[in-house]
């Protein structure tokens, strides 16, 4: 069993945030006809009994999908103060015509002022649940992690920071007050028990995993030096110090597979191996804001919008993006893009990388957000009658692959673990299990 969870839900893995639109748009919509002949077909078939499910909800509410429960984080009714109660649900396993309404199995007050922004599944019938409790203007927001039993609600330990987890038997916590050290700490999952801890002067930290174990801390301070932690120990492995050329003092910094990615005085792309901290290549990418996975390739972008897609082996350029896309996923020879020349804020274009043909029209499509990195996306498509169209977008295949229709559904979508949760109209939550073409 996965048990990792490098982060809380907050929009899809490395896509690109929307930049204003210009009127216009110059791409024809080539792909249309095909499309709606597909959606058509969706359409006509008759709902067959599949495991799907209404969890109770709000719009003001907050869903999170585990390997064998559902969470949500729902507003008291009649209630001003802004309190809160988290509610676990049952993942449903029966198939059904009609949605079924799943029952609480238990419900618990989240701290006022606070807010459930991580809940992950461990072994042994537990959860970790992570909250960030806001605080005044004054002081610092403060996070904290609680194991609770799934069963029951119980409270085994609890912990300051947010988690990170594996499948070593430990916690891996941190915090990140305003304006104070930040605070790195190891727990033995099971009990509680601190491990280590180390306090540092950081600005930024990930976490690199081979086969489902964490063993690697990536910390750059706020000097600019980068730091290698041993997840076990939390002593320092490498370590990396700013070089003397950072005029502009600037730097980003990514782990990708086993690169460690940084992006200094906005134009200078380094890889090193992270075992090591030995250099593998250098890349000088114009204005290039931050470096992060988009595919096969690397995409170096500019301004978080268009920018270059570098080979993660050598940093040879091998393509640059026109100002007017937003880059999401590449594959060897072809890229997915947001259009950011009309009024459509979903529309996807696939650009061939390889002939330099104009892009091709790939539809409209509202991306899925998931928590891991994947090879493609899901996209949902509103029906005219009702309910979404779930497709497959994948930049290796030319058009979009119709997988499933949510009969029901209204938007606001997200899929793990095999299931996808989608807002209905009337604020309560739909769940259902993806096919296997989906996944």
């Amino acid at each position: 069993m996965t048990l990792i969870d490098l982060g809380e839900l907050t929009e899809p893995t490395d896509s690109p945030p929307r930049r204003r639109h210009r009127a216009g748009n110059r791409w024809l919509p080539a792909g249309l006809v095909a499309l709606a002949a597909l959606l058509t077909l969706a359409g006509a078939a008759p709902p067959p009994a599949r495991v799907h499910a209404t969890v109770p909800a709000t719009l003001g509410s907050d869903v999170f999908l585990a390997e064998d429960e559902i969470f949500t984080v729902t507003p008291l009714p009649g209630v001003t103060d802004g309190r809160q109660e988290l509610t676990a649900y049952r993942r449903p396993e029966q198939t059904s015509v009609r949605p079924q309404r799943l029952t609480a199995l238990w419900r618990l007050p989240v701290p006022t002022g606070g807010q459930v922004v991580q809940v992950a599944p461990v072994a042994d019938e537990a959860v970790l649940v992570s909250v960030v409790r806001r605080r005044s203007t004054a002081d610092a927001n403060s996070t904290e992690t609680v194991l609770l039993d799934t069963r029951t609600g119980q409270e085994r330990w609890r912990a300051p920071g947010t988690a990170t987890l594996d499948a070593s038997g430990r916690a891996l916590l941190r915090t990140w007050p305003v304006d104070e050290p930040l605070v790195l700490r190891a727990v033995e999952l099971a009990s509680g028990r601190q491990l280590w801890s180390k306090t540092m002067a950081a600005t930024w930290v990930d976490y690199h995993a081979r086969d489902g174990v964490v063993d690697a801390l990536v910390v750059t301070t706020s000097s600019g030096d980068i730091e290698i932690l041993d997840p076990a120990s939390g002593q320092v492995r490498h370590s990396l110090p700013v070089p003397d050329d950072n005029l502009a003092g600037y730097q980003q910094t990514s782990v990708v597979d086993d690169l460690l990615v940084t992006v200094r005085n906005s134009r200078t792309v380094t890889a090193y191996d992270l075992d090591g901290l030995t250099q593998r290549w250098q890349a000088v990418v114009p204005l290039a804001d931050y470096v992060s996975r988009c595919g096969t390739l690397l995409c170096a972008r500019v301004n978080r919008g268009s920018g270059q897609l570098l080979d993660p082996e050598t940093g040879a350029v091998r393509w640059s993006s026109p100002e007017d896309v937003n880059v999401m996923l590449a594959s060897e020879s072809r890229v997915l893009a947001l259009d950011t020349t009309g009024r459509d804020a979903t529309a996807i274009v696939a650009i061939d990388t390889a002939t330099g043909r104009p892009p091709a029209d790939y539809g409209s499509w509202n991306i899925v957000a998931n928590y891991e990195y994947e090879r493609h996306l899901l996209g949902v498509q509103q029906r005219p009658d009702g309910g979404l169209v779930l497709a497959r977008l994948d930049p290796a295949q030319a058009r979009p692959r119709i997988v499933d229709v949510l009969v029901g559904a209204a938007g606001d979508c997200q899929h793990r673990y095999g299931l996808i949760a989608c807002r209905r109209p009337d604020g309560d939550v739909g769940v259902w299990r993806l096919p296997a073409s989906g996944r």
